[in-house]
């Protein structure tokens, strides 16, 4: 028997041995058991095809409150309009008696307040009809129409009554840039305007105004080329659908212009597509395997530094409990690429000089770099992740930017850009061909460019228009 082999002390201290053991199997299983349960979630998300969770963690115990915070920001109120803007005027008549105590006034002694109210006016339709002459040549016999420039010349018989470019921009700026379902629009117009306009109708438009050739076709192809030869370009995507099949709404920006596209794959391929053949520029993007493909080498590349962070705290969060140096190791690497991304906020806000800039910058890089370029390690977690980190770190792409501070540390702008693009797909069926996808990330490649060049979108898309559409 064990208990006959063994002293005392020694079978006490080989239970002390068993019970910590089974402590830390405890704390294993607990890990197990929670990464478990979020991989259920994740594969039950992908059998029930949601494109996209709408929430991924739970609410904060300290939220912050709404509104405009003290100190920040100017505290204002609705000031009173023009008045060259004021459209009626209403003299009311002054009070006879107080109604606080009945006392009788004096009529005649008052001084006068203003009040203002902003009103929705009743807009009735613009219809203008043409009288177009229709002559028949003796020569060929065919009928010879008058011109206008507001009028095709195949606008007769059942396409006579047409839609004008105005209101279709207004139908794209409420689709593609307000973000209202397409199929609420003809709601809209005729609750606010009075007009009679069917979903066809908004679709055909858009789908005629994004032809080739067109003007929107132009000045989206001008979008792309400014876009390619950026310095700098923010590139992410999201899901999306074309007739229910997964597809990706890709994004490439720059400070002036904003471009999409969207694509049933999401290989290189596309993704040369969307940068073009040659960008030579600094690509700003996640981790992504696709960006490492050898058609992206001719640029330099800067990994979002938020994705490392939130990369890191996750592996923190994995090895809590656990025995042995690897949450010590994850801390400090969370440490150093915080500090990174606060550095450069630092001087972005101009707290900091370009001098001291570089020089904490300096230091930082050389931390990160001993962290990463070490012997392998033991915990599975910090060594899959100082691998992945350390491949990119060779190559210069995640410091970049305490080299070049011009180079944003993150990817923020591309999630921002894509934003809109999400509650789209979350309020619709997204594409039912890639047609109607080419057209939706045209239009909305110019709207969002209107926005980013302080023009506004439907003045933008009014001079973009063809002809008058059918209606």
């Amino acid at each position: 028997m064990v208990s006959e082999e063994l002293t005392r002390e020694a079978l006490l201290q080989l239970l002390a041995e068993q019970a910590a053991q089974i402590a830390e199997q405890a704390a294993q299983i607990k890990l197990l058991i929670e990464e478990n349960a979020r991989l259920k979630k994740r594969i039950e998300r992908q059998v029930k095809r949601y494109v996209a969770p709408h929430s991924r963690e739970a609410p904060k115990a300290d939220p912050k409150r709404p509104g405009r915070r003290v100190g920040e920001g100017t505290f204002t109120y609705k000031q009173a309009p023009a008045r060259d803007t004021v459209t009626r005027v209403i003299d009311l008549e002054p009070a006879n008696h107080c109604p606080f105590c009945q006392t009788p006034l004096n009529r005649a002694a008052y001084k006068t307040d203003l009040a203002f109210i902003t009103e929705l006016p009743l807009v009735k339709p613009e219809i203008t009809q043409y009288n177009v002459p229709v002559t028949t040549c003796p020569n060929c016999g065919k009928d010879v129409r008058g011109e206008h420039p507001e009028l095709c010349r195949t606008q007769r018989g059942a396409t006579a009554h047409r839609l004008g470019s105005r209101l279709i921009a207004a139908m794209q700026y409420l689709h593609h840039g307000l973000g209202l379902p397409e199929r609420k629009v003809p709601d809209v117009l005729q609750a606010l305007c009075g007009l009679s306009v069917t979903q066809s109708a908004v679709n055909q438009a858009t789908s005629r105004t994004t032809a080739a050739g067109t003007p929107m076709a132009t000045a989206y192809q001008g979008i792309k080329d400014a876009v390619q030869a950026a310095p700098v370009m923010h590139q992410d995507d999201t899901g999306w659908r074309i007739k229910g099949v997964q597809a990706w709404l890709q994004v490439a920006c720059a400070p002036q212009q904003v471009l999409f596209q969207i694509r049933t794959q999401h290989t290189h391929q596309q993704l040369k597509e969307l940068l073009g053949e040659t960008f030579g520029g600094t690509l700003v993007a996640d981790r992504y395997n696709v960006y490492d493909h050898a058609a992206f080498t001719t640029g330099q590349h800067q990994k979002c530094i938020r994705h490392v962070i939130r990369n890191l705290q996750e592996a923190v969060v994995l090895q809590e409990g656990r025995r042995g140096q690897g949450i010590m190791y994850a801390t400090r690497l969370l440490q150093a690429f915080g500090d990174a991304h606060s550095l450069h906020w630092q001087l972005s806000r101009k707290e900091i000089t370009l001098v001291q800039y570089q020089g904490a910058g300096y230091a930082i890089h050389t931390c990160i770099t001993g962290l990463l370029d070490r012997p392998p390690l033991q915990s599975n977690v910090n060594e899959r992740l100082r691998k992945g980190l350390l491949k990119h770190h060779r190559r210069g792409n995640l410091l970049r930017f305490l080299d070049d501070p011009s180079i944003p540390p993150t990817n923020n702008a591309a999630e921002r850009a894509l934003r809109s693009g999400v509650i789209a797909r979350k309020v619709s069926q997204c594409s039912k061909t890639q047609g109607g996808a080419d057209s939706y990330a045209m239009v909305k490649s110019v709207v969002e460019t209107a926005k980013r060049q302080a023009q506004h979108p439907l003045d933008v898309l009014v001079g973009l228009q063809v002809r008058a559409a059918p209606r």
